[in-house]
């Protein structure tokens, strides 16, 4: 037996040390100066050195040319020309010195340790089936931080670490293991495999070149190694932007194109379809959400990268052959070297926690290269004792009270009746999904009430749009937008105060006063949707008006972005291109240099509306129906007109009028400073250009086609016009009066100004929104008619005043669907029908409702004569009732719904509309500007 002590703690040889492989190392070179003296250093001090050197310089335009070569000599010097990738550099030097039994790849700012190569060939040589090995990587210059200890990748083509961000070395993945990939810095591969497979590809200039290079090889029936005990210090330059860059270099969208180009080119034949189409979606989902998240250059990095991968099939093909010459296993066999299929998912949460973390409590987020707003306390002194949250963020506070008091406004709506949404008012029924919303958007003809062949609302194209992340839950879209109606325009109104004034208290009392004119008008009780829209939109429309008159460096991008604003609104209330035409005829007057960017602003919107808008210039009464149901406005009356001017528009859920009375009085003090009365004139005459629009609309009436009566228009958006023009000449020019004429004049202001948001939201948040909009089942006709094969005739009204009548088919309309009118021609037969029926019952006029598909008809809140009228006609028969009041009355003779014909090119039209949105988007999306990457001045600043 064997002493202890002796032979059995003696350390174990490699077998390779006493017969060395042959090692040729690879330093690629591109404006390293920075810190190639103590690369350089890392290397002349190794333990064991390389068989032979070769350096590959890349148009370095700093000292790094100079250094290699006084560090190795111009024989072993390869230089290449700008623009070439790291893996052509490396095939440049590979082919330009002796062949060795490995190949060792650096970079220029990576350090390595005098063990690091020794290290490598310990674990590369302990079996024969061991192609690529690769050193454990830490941050340069923490030099404990772990960076990488291998990779592999995700689905969605994201590098994966499996390392938490800034993740300190304490040997917790000191083990070696089989891995995807390992890092070109430092990475150790065998040259009989690296000509076997080609290397690196050259289709990757700098990203994924590594990721690609490690699948090739475990598809080859190789194995890739992590040897932790090797260590090398990566600074990381090219991914930190640190280093500096000069024409041809590789640009940032290039990593996005090839993390795609290395999924499609690598994956085997079985999947390589629905990742194909898995990426794409993908992708446009990503571009989707960036634009949200208001980064539009990322968003633009993913369009080019997509183009660039997609717009090539045949460079794909070609990498597919090659890589299909040389793999010996599919994906199956080598599945345990990816990342599980829910890490995407995992981080998306996350993203989405972080982001609703830095909304709700921003101060507990850590910034990285800036200082924190807050006081950071003194010595020990906790910072609890810093300034409260109102203080520091007001605007933050305000948004958050406003939501918790929308909530509570809307108690009434959160609990009701499985499968209910919200309904009532002028709201109609929300569909089961996004797919209902997207099949009236492309259907050729429209199977609602008599039939209909007229253009969809572009309102539906929107709300399909916006529905579609949330797919079987479109609730989730219409709600918020009611019910969380005072927040939304709260937000807008003051990025628009913020361009207006730096009092930042008074535009926030100012935006709240201007938000909860959405309830005060009573648009968010009754259900109008297309009021609430619009004046959410019209700050913004304001806002975006401004940027167009201060002649920015983008004047055409700014008039693209107008027009699409004022689309959004006039998709939901066609009363706002009235709006806008008028505000930019004021703009005109008094700056004609307008005038292009205004057509060009005018003509998107006009084109991005679509078709829809030609039915408005036809029938002028329609450019009052907005979206949802006709629900008619007040009429003339001298509350009516005193309403106008205060911000109420005649509804019975208004708030009461003496509660907008503050406005007039702040917006005619707002004349007497001279220093501010231009400005606050010009939003005078635009208040009262608005107010003309609304008392049009109040003194009119006329027959809407599909409505049998005439209607009165609802005035809610020019009234809410009228507040915003009205608030803007005060927020202008109170500051400037409260200055001007002391202290005392200034608390009187302030106590006028405070009336509007103060009462109001207290009359707002005590009677609540529930009414008449409720939370219900989405049946407007019994549930019984709806499976029967024909449509319901709904009756409404009485002999007396007038018999309102409706055809609803199936379970009714659902929001969108409320705008497609039937054809005049079925309106007339309708409504003759329906004349002879009540006036003289007989067969005759029951064969004609039958021949419009009439199988039932409804009377919810039954007239006594029209009782007696339906039960005396012949053909019908009395089917019982769904409530006290209501009568149901269903054909012998079963009829159906004849078939309407429709435009076969209007999909067509469609998809182009839906495509012009897209684009517009894209286009006009505002570019966060990249630092310039030549700037060499830039550069010793980041140094």
């Amino acid at each position: 037996m064997d002493e202890p002590g002796t032979d059995d703690e003696a350390p174990v040889v490699p077998a390779w040390r006493s017969s060395p492989p042959t090692v040729g190392a690879v330093l690629v070179t591109h404006n390293g100066a920075r810190w190639l003296p103590q690369v350089l250093a890392s290397f002349a001090a190794l333990e064991h050195d390389p068989t032979l050197w070769r350096v590959v310089d890349v148009s370095s335009t700093d000292d790094g040319a100079d250094l290699v070569r006084s560090s190795f000599g111009a024989d072993r010097i390869t230089y290449a020309p700008a623009g070439t990738g790291f893996g052509e550099a490396v095939h440049r030097a590979v082919s330009a010195m002796p062949r060795t039994d490995w190949i060792w790849l650096l970079h220029d700012d990576a350090a390595v340790r005098p063990d690091t190569l020794a290290a490598l060939l310990d674990e590369a040589t302990t079996a024969d089936d061991i192609a690529v090995v690769g050193p454990k990587i830490r941050e340069w210059p923490s030099l404990r931080r772990l960076v990488e200890v291998g990779l592999t990748v995700t689905s969605t083509g994201a590098r994966e670490t499996g390392l938490e961000t800034g993740e300190p070395d304490a040997g917790q993945h000191d083990w070696p293991r089989d891995v995807l990939a390992v890092n070109t810095a430092g990475m150790l591969v065998r040259r009989d495999v690296w000509d076997e497979l080609g290397g690196l590809d050259a289709e990757l200039p700098l990203y994924f070149d590594d990721v690609d290079l490690g699948w090739r090889v475990a598809r080859a029936g190789y194995r890739t190694r992590i040897a932790p005990r090797a260590v090398l210090f990566h600074a990381e330059a090219s991914r930190r932007g640190t280093r500096r860059r000069v024409a041809g270099d590789v640009e940032p969208w290039e990593q996005r194109r090839a993390a795609l180009h290395v999924q499609l080119a690598n994956v085997s034949g079985r999947r390589f379809w629905w990742q194909y189409l898995r990426l794409l979606a993908g992708t446009l989902l990503r571009t989707l959400g960036l634009l949200v998240a208001r980064d539009p250059e990322a968003a633009g990095d993913e369009l080019q990268a997509l183009v660039s991968v997609y717009a090539h099939p045949g460079r794909l093909r070609d990498a597919r052959r090659s890589r299909i010459g040389t793999a010996r296993r599919d994906d199956r066999e080598v599945r345990h070297l990816f990342a599980p299929f829910w890490l995407p998912y995992r981080h998306g949460y996350d993203a989405a926690r972080d982001a609703v973390v830095a909304l709700v409590r921003p101060e507990s987020v850590e910034t990285t290269g800036r200082r924190s707003t807050a006081d950071e306390g003194v010595g020990d002194a906790p910072l609890d004792d810093g300034p409260s949250l109102w203080r520091r963020r007001p605007w933050l506070v305000t948004v958050s009270v406003l939501v918790l008091l929308s909530l509570l406004a809307a108690r009434g709506l959160f609990v009701g009746p499985a499968g209910s949404s919200l309904t009532g008012g002028a709201l109609g029924a929300t569909p089961g999904s996004a797919g209902e919303w997207w099949r009236i958007w492309f259907e050729r003809s429209h199977d609602v009430g008599l039939g209909s062949t007229d253009p969809v609302p572009t309102t539906v194209l929107l709300l399909a749009l916006a529905s579609t992340p949330v797919w079987f839950a479109p609730g989730l879209v219409v709600g918020p937008l009611l019910l969380l109606a005072v927040p939304l325009a709260g937000l807008t109104a003051h990025r628009l105060g913020r361009r207006l004034t730096d009092h930042r208290r008074l535009r926030i009392v100012w935006a709240v006063g201007y938000a909860l004119t959405v309830v005060a008008t009573g648009a968010v009780s009754e259900g109008r949707l297309g009021t609430v829209v619009a004046l959410v939109v019209l700050p913004v429309v304001v806002t975006t008006t401004l940027q167009l008159a201060d002649h920015g460096e983008a004047p055409r991008r700014t008039a693209l972005r107008w027009g699409i604003w004022v689309a959004v609104g006039t998709a939901f209330a066609p009363v706002v291109l009235l709006l806008a035409v008028l505000g930019l005829g004021v703009l005109l007057l008094v700056d004609r240099r307008l005038a292009r960017p205004a057509l060009i602003g005018m003509a998107v919107a006009v084109v991005l509306v679509g078709p829809w808008l030609l039915t408005r210039v036809l029938h002028p009464m329609l450019w009052w129906w907005e979206s949802g149901e006709l629900l008619p406005g007040a009429g003339p009356g001298w509350r009516t007109a005193l309403g106008l001017v205060v911000g109420r528009a005649g509804s019975p859920e208004q708030s009461p009028l003496w509660l907008g009375a503050g406005l007039v009085v702040l917006a005619v003090l707002a004349l007497l400073p001279r220093a501010t009365r231009s400005v606050a004139g010009v939003c005078w005459v635009l208040g009262l250009l608005a107010l003309a629009v609304a008392v049009v609309g109040v003194v009119v009436d006329g027959a809407v086609p599909g409505s049998p009566v005439p209607v009165q228009p609802w005035v809610g958006v020019p009234v809410g016009a009228v507040v915003l023009a009205l608030g803007t000449a005060a927020l202008v020019g109170v500051p400037t009066l409260m200055a001007d004429r002391g202290r005392s004049a200034g608390v009187a202001v302030l106590v006028v100004a405070l009336v509007l948001p103060v009462g109001t939201g207290v009359w707002w948040v005590a009677r609540g929104v529930a009414d008449p909009i409720d939370r219900a089942r989405p049946d407007s006709v019994p549930a019984f008619l709806t499976e029967r094969p024909g449509d319901t005739l709904v009756v409404s009204g009485s002999t007396a005043e007038g018999v309102l009548v409706s055809v609803v088919r199936g379970e009714g309309p659902v929001i969108g669907e409320e705008g497609l009118r039937p054809s005049e021609r079925s309106t007339a037969d309708l409504t003759a029908a329906v004349e002879s029926v009540l006036s003289a019952p007989g067969a005759d006029g029951i064969r004609r409702l039958g021949a419009l598909g009439i199988d039932a008809v409804y009377a919810p809140d039954v007239d006594a004569d029209v009782a007696r009228a339906l039960d005396a006609a012949p053909l019908l028969e009395p089917s019982g009732s769904d409530a006290p009041t209501s009568r149901v009355w269903t054909m012998v003779e079963p009829a159906a719904p004849p078939a309407v014909d429709g435009v076969p090119w209007r999909p067509w039209v469609a998809g182009g509309q839906l495509v012009l949105w897209l684009l517009a988007i894209v286009l006009t999306a505002p570019v966060r500007r990249r630092e310039s990457a030549l700037d060499d001045d830039a550069e010793e600043v980041r140094a």
